[in-house]
């Protein structure tokens, strides 16, 4: 499809938009991806802003993409940054297939980005050969949205990762580079990352479901150099925490979620979503 066919489709789906602005937006686009997008790809980003769904094609993106620039419906896609977090292995059954997948975290200086590894591209996070603070190069990906229509990208048997050499630490964001200060945490903050040191742990409490499954919470204090906020682990990752957990350990933790609590403070909420390393 050539650019004026995607701009002719975009006006034909949205007449409230003259080409004169859709080039104009295509010119701030270039200069935004400082042009490592093509035109038909940048056109698509359009689009998606504009609420448009044009017709789909298969994208040759050859050259490493930032998170900021992804949006879904992109094939041989290739990123690199800091791995940030990567969570457990889980399988899957069903009718149609079965198979595994592991989740990663990964940051550049856009910010995170969401990475789903399938099968055997998962089985290396099994084996232990990925680590929180590595940095790599996933290479021949696909992205999709999410169900929050949040972008991730997807790593299937055509994908590729490579570890990178240390030389590069200097130029990735450093871990602690995604957290937010403790101080600034407030009801709207929703998901976060957040360091600190655990200063006081208040013990765990066994309770029961609506389904009548037994469950269990664990609430602890965790400061950072701007404040202090209690921390409420659910059910699984309580028993990962414990096996870490004492007091003036430092945590990392990654996709937390703030919740508002009694007297209008609030407490961070970590459950199976959660990414939890100690620094």
């Amino acid at each position: 499809m050539t650019t004026q066919d995607l701009i002719a489709e975009i006006q034909a789906k949205n007449s409230q938009i003259s080409q004169n602005q859709i080039l104009e937006q295509l010119e701030a686009e270039r200069t935004k991806t400082d042009g490592l997008l093509g035109d038909e790809t940048l056109l698509r980003l359009i689009a998606a802003k504009l609420g448009v769904q044009v017709s789909q094609t298969t994208f040759q993106l050859n050259n490493i993409i930032s998170s900021g620039c992804l949006f879904a419906g992109l094939y041989d896609v290739n990123v690199a940054g800091r791995l940030i977090a990567v969570f457990p292995v889980k399988n899957f059954s069903g009718e149609e297939k079965s198979g595994k997948l592991a989740t990663l975290m990964i940051g550049d200086n856009d910010g995170l980005l969401r990475v789903v590894l399938w099968n055997e591209k998962a089985e290396l996070v099994e084996k232990g050969e990925l680590k929180a603070g590595q940095i790599v190069k996933l290479s021949h990906g696909y992205t999709r949205d999410d169900r929050y229509g949040k972008t991730e990208l997807h790593l299937g048997t055509k994908g590729i990762i490579e570890l990178e050499s240390s030389e590069k630490n200097s130029v990735c964001p450093s871990l602690n580079q995604f957290t937010t200060r403790i101080s600034s945490l407030n009801s709207n903050s929703g998901t976060v990352h957040i360091a600190g040191v655990v200063k006081a742990v208040f013990g765990k409490t066994g309770f029961t479901r609506n389904n009548d499954n037994d469950g269990v919470v664990m609430r602890f204090a965790l400061r950072d150099d701007s404040g202090e906020t209690t921390v409420v682990v659910w059910n699984e990752k309580v028993i990962e925490l414990e096996k870490l957990f004492r007091e003036s350990v430092h945590l990392l933790l990654v996709n937390a979620r703030v919740k508002e609590a009694k007297a209008g403070t609030v407490e961070v909420h970590v459950d199976s979503n959660t990414y939890i390393s100690v620094q």
